[in-house]
């Protein structure tokens, strides 16, 4: 079964994500090795590819 996990970012949270992205990285590299993984990227909060101050979901 594929599913898709989608979040609302909460204000003020560049710095934690960039700060887990070397982490968030290596899983998904896990994942797509083990074949586990069909997908994976941003999501931006409008239809734009420079979502702006709108930010991503």
């Amino acid at each position: 079964m594929l599913y898709a996990i989608i979040a609302t970012d909460v204000e003020n949270s560049l710095e934690k994500r960039l700060s887990v992205r070397p982490a968030h990285l290596e899983r998904l590299n896990t994942l797509k090795d083990a074949g586990r993984l069909v997908l994976a990227g941003p999501h931006p909060a409008v239809e734009s590819n420079d979502p702006g101050a709108a930010g991503f979901s």
